[in-house]
């Protein structure tokens, strides 16, 4: 698609939309003065409404001379902030509520499709409505049947206010409302002047829900009254208070009538009214396009794009993570000979359905999304790949073009399609290409090889373990080392101490192979660019609210709440940051235990030592010679210091919750007074919470040692690297005294596995997503045999004569004298550090010495007499272990680890996940995952089948497609006309998935 795009093709986008605009009819009675006067203000104040305010609905009685009006400014480019302008018909219907003594009609309320015109409205509805009004029951004996006009309306008004005792004249408003208060329609009549096909699927019908709610639930009318609510399309009202909206919703939903609330303005009065109803005064949000056919469809699929309330919770997650959100990508090349790509696209920050036939560009836009992402799994891309668009005969052309996404943030990355992946720039997207999939799933399990399947599904898990639980490590598996190695202490202190210093030991060589100063500095230097980016929207934000501040007129409510709220962040960020301290030094004192709790098992390792060397001694030295070695451990002396450091941690756990609680008690009060800041004053709040918002950004970015990729953890890092070759010397000595001492540790270890898997344990069993998905977690320990012998780990292209050297090790010594051995295995130690073994070779990390099928810490415990343990998380699948699942029953298992599981909130990137699963599997498992993952991170979804894209409720559909040799995208909401038909012509399902599908079209106009 060339040149530029619309923002319509971003899909579905969050807005308020206000049905319930009146024109300015009662606001002249009002004011007084020229009514051309009131009508130059009021467009004038149409045109300065908020950008929030996507769509107004124009409300007139009966009329359409309102509508017209803001119609003609709409088109002339007097209302800017506003995308349309919908006209609405009011009624009365000649449904009552109320008592005998105060009786209130029901509100009925008609919007119109903007297509028709005003001309078509007044012809075919309001002159088809004429015959079949009828006069309120109060009035019925009036001598009155005229065409419905303003000055007739205002004629009845007067005959009824003339039939009143004076005294009861104060009760009653204008004549011309008095007049339209009093001309009734049944809803039957409106439903059948409807049913004509210029209507058809062109207008909504709405009610006032005070009106009808005065309805009272007698047997001789709730059945009416539920006829009325069940026939409109929504419902309307005026909320003071919008934090009543979620409880007026869940009752109609418990009473089984039409739940569909919103919230609209009802404005009678100017926006700089003290009055509730005035112009500006809404809060319904809709997750659509600014198109009479999007508000269709979000009234269709209301759970998911209503929302009533200061802003929904998709927006804050946006501005409070910005750097999350792919808002464009672009494909190009500044070559004009090169034009295979030449397109940008916005994306939706929800879910995003690529749809296209096979070989029309779908995975190399998800490629080119994933490159220029940063995404690690480079190598199993479908599209930028060797074979196909990098082949050696086409890297020049690969060299012309390049994938550009731009963040939320406005920062942008730009990279050339034949670049590789950076590891210096942190990976940004989550990608899962088919290839990936479809290799970690097929992998036969029987024969071993399951590790890399698993791996992924721990990897997952591990984001459901709280950072102050991690302990500062980054995956799953040295995290459960670490915990391992503190279950073990409690029954084998010589084989838990080994296998820690081990752990400490590998996680150390990875570390350095893994890590350089060159790398950690420049991650550190793109926080500290983000950094000054949040301080520079802080302070935009400060200054949108002090000018809000300085231009308000003086009131004191507002000053109370503003003192109270200023109170209130005072003292929680008194205790956030006393919880931070707290929560250091929780960390430091389990550091100190754990520390000394090692040095305690080497001291007792020594002191066995000690007693055979004596014993030995002794026998040499006859028993009347003197005590020639003798060591002395004073354990007493550990254990008071292990029992008062134990005793001030629970002190300071204590702590740590009492101050939870304060703060859960100052967030209660923060929600009160945003409820209040709310109704006192919309604006200011909205602009209050962007500074939070962007003050809470500024101090995620910071963030702490413990806060993965903040600042803070980042310079902890490089002090890391800078450190670490002291501390491997130190774990070599450790390692090699601890050689001759190992024991097995069953339960404990086991303990401390349940414990690393609970949290996640604890989601899966709650999740409705994934227990309707048939998943369940449990926790084992395994004793594994040892089926090949210690050289045929070692990788025999990477290590020389190292698998040779240690076969022979058992010939080089003498008998098991440990002097002898010590050497050896000190020997065998760093050659395994060093490039094919050579001792005097560059430096390298273990574990690339040895296959891939083998796991280091397994391998060096075996290499010093340890028997290899390894602890696995067990999940079955409907009953089924995983190594008895289809490949695309593991498919569907890694999909909802990585859509519902994952806590992570990085965009995530899948390509056809539905691949080898039934349509009944996908409409009923991995459609409602994706729901719940599109309601935390940015989805992207490569797809064929229509379960998903349209049944699944995408917010935004790109269609590619391949012509004359160009890829070309469409792109937008399957509200829109173009979307919803491309759709149609492209995915296919079961027919209960098509039926669905058909509802949502019938919904649009006709598809040709």
């Amino acid at each position: 698609m060339m040149g530029q795009v619309s923002e319509q093709q971003r899909g579905t986008d969050w807005g308020i939309w206000d049905l319930h605009v009146h024109t300015p009819a009662s606001i002249v009675q009002q004011y007084g003065g020229n009514t051309d006067e009131v009508w130059d203000r009021y467009i004038a104040e149409l045109g300065r409404v908020p950008e929030e305010i996507k769509v107004i609905g124009i409300n007139d009685y009966w009329f359409l001379d309102g509508y017209r009006r803001v119609r003609a400014a709409f088109e002339n480019g007097q209302l800017q902030n506003l995308e349309e302008v919908l006209p609405v018909i009011e009624m009365r219907l000649d449904q009552f509520g109320g008592t005998d003594g105060k009786l209130s009609r029901v509100n009925l309320h008609v919007i119109f499709d903007p297509e028709l015109g005003a001309d078509v409205i007044q012809a075919q509805f309001i002159n088809a409505m004429q015959p079949r009004v009828k006069l309120s029951p109060e009035h019925d004996q009036l001598n009155w049947g005229g065409t419905i006009t303003r000055d007739s309306l205002i004629d009845f008004g007067k005959k009824i206010k003339k039939s009143v005792p004076v005294a009861q004249l104060k009760n009653y408003g204008s004549d011309l409302k008095e007049g339209f208060n009093n001309l009734n329609v049944s809803l039957a009549d409106v439903e059948k002047v409807l049913e004509s096909p210029y209507f058809q699927n062109k207008a909504l019908v709405g009610i006032g829900k005070t009106e009808w709610a005065d309805i009272k639930w007698s047997d001789q009318s709730i059945a009416a009254k539920k006829n009325v609510v069940n026939k409109a399309n929504f419902i309307f009202t005026a909320y003071s208070d919008t934090s009543r909206w979620e409880g007026d919703v869940k009752s109609l939903r418990s009473s089984e009538v039409n739940f569909r609330v919103l919230d609209c303005s009802d404005a009678h009065d100017f926006s700089d009214s003290p009055e509730s109803m005035r112009l500006g005064a809404c809060q319904t949000w809709l997750n659509t396009t600014p198109t009479f056919s999007g508000l269709s469809y979000a009234l269709k699929e209301f759970d998911r794009r209503v929302y009533v309330g200061l802003e929904p919770p998709a927006l804050a997650r946006i501005r409070k993570n910005p750097e999350r959100f792919i808002t464009n990508i672009e494909i190009r090349s500044e070559n004009p000979k090169h034009n295979l790509f030449d397109y940008s696209i916005p994306l939706n920050p929800g879910f995003v359905a690529v749809v296209g036939n096979k070989g029309q560009g779908k995975s190399a836009l998800l490629d080119c999304i994933a490159l220029a992402g940063n995404s690690s799994r480079i190598g199993e891309f479908a599209f930028l790949t060797p074979s196909r668009f990098l082949r050696p005969n086409n890297k020049k052309v690969a060299k012309e073009y390049y994938s550009e996404i731009r963040w939320e943030t406005g920062a942008a990355r730009r990279v050339r399609l034949h670049e590789e992946y950076d590891r210096s720039t942190p990976v940004s997207v989550e990608y899962l290409p088919q290839a990936f999939v479809e290799r970690v799933c097929n992998i036969d399990p029987v024969g071993g090889e399951a590790d890399e399947f698993e791996r992924e599904l721990r990897t997952v898990l591990f984001t459901h373990i709280r950072e102050e639980d991690r302990a500062e490590e980054k995956n799953f598996d040295a995290l459960l080392s670490q915990k391992a190695q503190a279950s073990r202490a409690e029954i084998d202190r010589i084989r838990d101490s080994l296998r820690a210093v081990i752990s400490m030991y590998t996680a150390t060589t990875a570390f350095l192979a893994e890590h350089s100063l060159k790398e950690v500095e420049g991650r550190l230097t793109l926080r500290e660019e983000e950094l000054a980016e949040a301080n520079t929207a802080l302070k935009f934000d400060q200054a949108a609210l002090a000018e809000i501040d300085a231009s308000s007129v003086k009131n004191p409510e507002l000053d109370i709440l503003k003192a109270r709220s200023e109170d209130v962040e005072l003292k929680r960020a008194v205790l956030l940051s006393s919880r931070v301290e707290n929560e250091q030094a929780q960390a430091k004192t389990r550091q100190a235990l754990s520390r000394m709790n090692a040095i305690a098992l080497q001291a007792d390792a020594l002191r066995s030592d000690a007693v055979d060397l004596a014993a030995e001694a002794q026998i040499l030295m006859g028993e009347g010679s003197d005590r020639f070695l003798s060591f002395t451990v004073d354990s007493s002396v550990y254990l008071s210091w292990r029992d008062r450091i134990e005793e001030d941690l629970r002190a300071t756990v204590a702590e740590h919750y009492r101050l939870d609680l304060e703060i859960e008690v100052l967030e209660a009060e923060r929600r009160e007074l945003a409820a209040e800041f709310v109704i006192a004053d919309t604006a200011r709040e909205r602009a209050r919470q962007r500074v939070l918002q962007s003050e809470e950004r500024v101090a995620s970015i910071i963030g702490t040692e413990s806060d993965n990729d903040s600042l803070s953890s980042l310079e902890a890092l490089r002090m890391q690297i800078v450190q670490a070759p002291g501390q491997l010397d130190e774990l070599r000595e450790l390692i090699i005294s601890h050689s001759g001492r190992i024991h097995a540790v069953l339960q404990e270890q086991l303990d401390a596995v349940s414990s690393l898997y609970e949290p996640a344990s604890r989601f899966i069993s709650s999740s409705e997503v994934v227990q309707n998905a048939g998943l369940e977690f449990s926790a084992d320990l395994r004793i594994l045999p040892s089926w090949i012998s210690l050289s045929g780990a070692l990788d025999g292209r990477r290590n020389g004569s190292l698998p040779e050297w240690l076969d022979e090790m058992p010939q080089r010594v003498e008998g098991t004298n440990w002097s002898q051995l010590a050497g050896e295995l000190s020997d065998a130690l760093k050659r395994l550090e060093h490039e094919r073994g050579g001792a005097e070779s560059p430096f390298r990390d273990p574990a690339s010495a040895i296959k891939s099928t083998v796991n280091i810490e397994d391998f060096l415990m075996s290499i010093f007499d340890l028997s290899w343990l390894e602890v696995r998380f067990g999940l079955t699948g409907d009953g089924l272990p995983l190594s008895q699942l289809s490949p695309g029953q593991r498919g569907l298992v890694l999909a909802l680890f990585y859509l519902v599981v994952d806590r992570r909130t990085t965009p995530l990137i899948l390509d056809q996940p539905e691949e080898n699963l039934d349509n009944e599997t996908i409409a009923s498992k991995l459609v409602p995952a994706i729901y719940e993952a599109a309601g935390r991170r940015q989805t992207i979804v490569v797809t064929h089948n229509a379960n998903l894209a349209v049944v699944g409720d995408a917010d935004q559909i790109i269609h590619c497609k391949l012509n004359e040799n160009r890829f070309t995208v469409k792109c937008g909401s399957i509200s829109e006309l173009n979307v919803a038909e491309f759709a149609l012509n492209v995915l296919e399902g079961t027919k209960p998935a098509f039926d669905n599908r058909r509802l949502k079209y019938e919904s649009f106009p006709e598809i040709r």
